[in-house]
């Protein structure tokens, strides 16, 4: 049989998400060749480089990239390194993967859009959302008659606990913000409410690009082990309900499974959701909320399979929405975001 093409790809970062989300799905792309690790903490690059099958492993960006000579790069840390690493990687023509947020700033994370367009390469953004299943079926079945033209969005999450508002958004907030463009397109105008004293919060209303509508609803009154997270979706004959990007329900006319002769109906629904019955690497998530997806994504990308996204174009547009949030919250008055988005 042909062997599988594959990518040689650099992992920088060995923290707790890295080894804990992404790392374990690996073994599941043949397509990604883990040729080394790096951290700044030497067991810990070690232990990751050891676990999952890296022959090398690093303290030490520089020398990582000019011994190893990758093909790509991932990049997964604290939210404060994404920028600094990331921009060194694309200045060396690496495409780079590299976790949300990219920067802390809109200004630095079009700088590393910049970068990846003057050395001639690419970077990723993992935005894993767009990967999980159900959020691709709800995607597939809005391009479907049944559904027909999006009229309104709805999307809810509450995380554990921050104080600052403006982190909420970038660590969190960003994912949902991503998905809002990933379903429903450009946002052309938002108005924002904030809540900055003890549990944040922020209400965000939206005008997309096509002319619907939108609701973003954000909190972080809940405890870490217990997320919250909903997205429903009203077309022109169906609606579409999203469970923590895991089940999607569908209702809509088209969906029955049966005439139901002799009941009084009010309604129809179709579910489908990742099935319960996977066994181990899959049943813990990595599958159903997108990990592997985007990981699959962009080493196939590198192989040039397929085209890379979501891309650093998505990462300012996503940055530019947050920007977009907290001066609305702190004027009082709406914005126009179109401008701001590639």
């Amino acid at each position: 049989m042909p062997q599988t093409p594959s990518a040689r790809l650099a992992f920088i970062g060995a923290g707790n998400h890295a080894t804990g989300s992404l790392y374990p799905n690996l073994a599941q792309i043949p397509q990604f060749d883990l040729v080394a690790v790096c951290d700044l903490v030497e067991e810990r690059a070690r232990y990751a480089a050891r676990k999952f099958g890296a022959l090398h492993w690093f303290t030490d960006v520089g020398t990582m990239l000019h011994e190893v000579q990758p093909d790509g790069v991932c990049v997964c840390g604290p939210a404060e390194m994404h920028h600094a690493v990331s921009l060194q990687t694309l200045r060396r023509g690496l495409p780079t993967f590299m976790e949300k947020p990219p920067a802390l700033t809109l200004a630095e994370t079009q700088q590393l859009a910049d970068a990846a367009r003057d050395h001639g390469t690419w970077g990723m953004v993992a935005f894993m959302k767009r990967f999980a299943p159900a959020n691709v079926v709800a995607k597939e079945f809005m391009a479907s008659d049944a559904f027909g033209q999006l009229s309104s969005l709805t999307l809810i999450h509450s995380s554990g606990p921050y104080d600052d508002l403006r982190r909420m958004l970038l660590l969190n907030g960003i994912h949902m913000l991503d998905l809002a463009r990933f379903l429903a397109g450009e946002v052309e105008s938002l108005f924002a409410h904030g809540r900055t004293d003890g549990v944040q919060a922020a209400s965000v209303s939206m005008r997309f690009a096509d002319g619907a509508v939108g609701q973003f609803n954000m909190n972080s009154g809940h405890t870490w082990t217990d997320c919250f997270e909903q997205t429903y979706l009203s077309g022109s004959g169906a609606g579409i309900l999203i469970d923590a990007s895991q089940r999607t329900e569908v209702f809509a006319e088209s969906s029955r499974f049966a005439k139901g002769e002799g009941l009084v109906l009010y309604g129809w629904g179709s579910r489908y959701h990742v099935s319960g019955n996977m066994a181990g690497w899959e049943a813990g998530g990595h599958y159903t909320r997108g990990y592997w997806g985007e990981l699959s994504h962009f080493a196939r990308a590198v192989l040039g399979q397929v085209e890379p996204t979501p891309t650093l174009a998505d990462g300012v547009a996503a940055m530019a929405l947050i920007e977009a949030i907290l001066q609305s919250v702190e004027s009082g008055q709406p914005v126009s975001v179109g401008a701001g988005q590639s």
